[in-house]
């Protein structure tokens, strides 16, 4: 059974390594045109030749000089030719029929200057005008080695012969210059933006994304010290990192000389580590071969630092062989695994470190062909080209990383397992033992409360019931005698417990209304009685059916006891969706309501309401009659209480 899973396992992770490999090839070929500089003729006006003139002198002494300009093509590249100077001035001339279309004569029309690839920076000047600078040209100089620039000018510059003047700057007489590219702004712009974002944006998150891996890579070995795959990783990613800033740098954070040696020796160093990575995570053991590419490694140190500059392009090709010789041992090894161990792991690094020398093996040709003219004649193939390894290589890195997530992710399963079981007794004993201890407790938080209500129900029902019941015998004087029985109620509500329980509406009204009119009778004053909406289901909860029931015998008391010559109570009940409204209306108010002294009274009924959630209103009526009125909203379905108060 195990047998079929781990067959399962390795088809799955196959496909899906064949569908990265498939990914990262459309990518690859996706950056690849849309940053094409080849250009639909009739649209883009293509000025290739030029005249130079290797002087480092200002644009308004040029007309002046009586030096020769020599003739040249673009791209040109200055290498030993003009080794003394800082500055070549370009010439380029421009007549007006050369531009597509004739579009150049509307004033409208704002044009477009564009060069795909440069060695540094240049100034840009069309007919005497300054168009654009590519930034600055002293320490540090702005870089464009592997970006495109890009001005606008007016229409309003073009005459009908025109000149343009492109002073180009680069270090060590090492420049180089591609094609100038003229078209409507509306044309070169994406153009110029799609190859920026694949040469600048691109690499600028790539960057990023290489730091970050390495960086989580570190802390993943600073917790697992002993499972050092995880710092070669991390080493790798930096040096990658350093690599993937080398293509999108603006302006160098140290001297020129400096930043070529450091970049040199990251791209060994990402080799190196990465050979260590490999061998560490897949547990083979090749002390020899190590020692020896670190030997090999620091011997580079030295190398890059004391070459000339002119030195430096050549030995960093020979060296970056080695480097490139390292990922064929590296393949060499996790091939022979594969072929032995039959494991999805040394495949996937065999697929990795291809595709990374495929990327490797073009970008040094292209530097060869570009920086030192090596393959006669190759050069045009390559003018489209970018730099390729930083786009393969965080891609594998994403992939890599996936695989040690997953291989740390089972590890750490492997470990849980052990402790799994017991884990699960001990959970299970902790649950049993938490709920038994609240059972207890809530047995003897109930009981204790329970004999605690018990002794209040019997002190009250044989010592304050038996004094409310002799008090309501020997009162002579009728509202005393009514208040006496109404507390005489209330009391025994509470020693039976009657009111705290909930209840349907119907039967709660019912309640109420042969209480009302038992009492109302008994003082001699006519009822009316009156409900609307209560035959449904509607449920009062425990406060609900407590609160009201106090409420309407407050009301009533008062009613009966501070009302001279009262004749008539009527009592109105409805239901409306949501609330539950009660108004009390009765005659013999002995002054208007806004005259009365709040009372205990009162102020209970406004308490209890607001318990509620409901709202309370008193007004007088038409002749010495005064309503009181309460609104509260009733229980939803699932039990609580719609806009009730929390508070106790």
């Amino acid at each position: 059974m195990s047998e079929i899973t781990d067959d399962k396992n390795r088809f799955v992770l196959g496909i899906l390594l064949l569908s990265a490999l498939a990914l990262l090839f459309a990518a690859w070929a996706w950056l690849e045109h849309i940053s094409s500089v080849d250009l639909p003729e009739g649209e883009y006006t293509v000025l290739a030749q030029a005249e130079a003139l290797p002087l480092d002198i200002s644009v308004g002494t040029l007309a002046n000089h009586s030096t020769a300009w020599m003739p040249v093509t673009l791209p040109f590249h200055w290498r030993n030719r003009f080794a003394d100077t800082r500055a070549v001035w370009y010439r380029l001339a421009l007549p007006l029929s050369a531009l597509p279309k004739q579009e150049g004569a509307e004033a409208n029309v704002v044009w477009g200057f564009y060069v795909w690839r440069l060695n540094q920076t240049a100034d840009v000047w069309l007919n005497g005008q300054k168009i654009g600078s590519g930034g600055n040209t002293g320490e540090p100089m702005a870089r464009y080695w592997n970006s495109p620039l890009y001005f606008e000018f007016p229409a309003s510059l073009l005459q009908v012969q025109n000149e343009i003047l492109i002073k180009h700057y680069s270090q060590h007489g090492w420049g180089s210059m591609e094609p100038v590219v003229l078209a409507s702004a509306a044309l070169l712009k994406p153009l110029y933006d799609s190859r920026s974002f694949v040469q600048h944006d691109v690499a600028l998150g790539l960057f990023v994304f290489v730091l970050v891996t390495g960086l989580f890579s570190f802390t993943v070995w600073f917790y697992r010290r002993r499972e050092t795959e995880y710092l070669w990783f991390a080493v790798a990613s930096v040096a990658l990192s350093v690599y993937c800033l080398n293509q999108f740098l603006r302006y160098l954070p140290v001297d020129a000389d400096t930043w070529r040696w450091l970049t040199n020796i990251s791209v060994d160093l990402w080799a190196y580590a990465l050979m260590i990575f490999c061998f560490r995570s897949l547990q083979v053991s090749r002390p020899r071969v190590e020692k020896m590419a670190l030997v090999y490694l620091l011997c580079g140190v030295p190398l890059y630092f004391y070459a000339s500059f002119f030195q430096v392009f050549d030995i960093n090709i020979y060296y970056h062989l080695g480097s490139l010789s390292l990922g064929v041992y590296v393949f060499s090894v996790s091939l022979g695994l594969y072929r032995l161990r039959r494991q999805i792991l040394p495949l996937f690094y065999c697929c990795a470190i291809a595709l990374m020398f495929v990327a490797g093996v073009h970008d040094t040709v292209m530097q060869a062909v570009l920086n030192n003219g090596w393959f006669g004649g190759a050069e045009s193939g390559f003018q489209n080209h970018f730099n390729s390894l930083h786009f393969a290589a965080p891609v594998i890195f994403m992939l890599i990383g996936a695989s040690l997530i997953k291989r740390f992710i089972d590890s750490m399963n492997a470990a849980d397992s052990l402790n799994a079981e017991l884990e699960a007794r001990i959970g299970r004993a902790r649950q049993e033992l938490e709920e038994n201890y609240r059972a207890i407790e809530e047995v003897l938080i109930r009981q204790s409360a329970s004999e605690e209500r018990e002794r209040i129900y019997r002190d009250l029902h044989d010592d304050v019931g038996s004094k409310l019941l002799s008090l309501y015998y020997r009162l002579d004087n009728e509202s005393d005698s009514t208040l006496a029985k109404s507390a005489l109620e209330d009391l025994r509500d509470i020693v039976s417990r009657k009111s705290l329980e909930s209840c349907l509406l119907r039967n709660a009204v019912q309640q109420w209304q042969q209480e009302v009119s038992e009492r109302v009778a008994d003082a001699g004053v006519a009822l009316r009685w009156d409900v609307e909406g209560v035959d449904g289901d509607v449920m009062l909860t425990e406060l609900q059916h407590t609160q009201l029931r106090r409420m309407l015998r407050e009301v009533l008391s008062n009613a009966l006891l501070h009302s001279k010559g009262i004749t008539q109570i009527e009592v109105r009940m409805e239901v409306t969706p949501g609330t539950l409204g009660i108004t009390v209306v009765n005659d013999g108010a002995p002054k208007p309501v806004s005259g009365w002294r709040t009372g205990r009274g009162i102020s209970n009924l406004r308490v209890r309401t607001r318990d509620l959630g409901g709202q309370f209103d008193i007004a007088d009526r038409e002749g010495s009659w005064v309503a009181v009125a309460w609104r509260i909203p009733l229980a939803r379905q699932d039990g609580e209480v719609q806009g009730a108060d929390t508070h106790s």
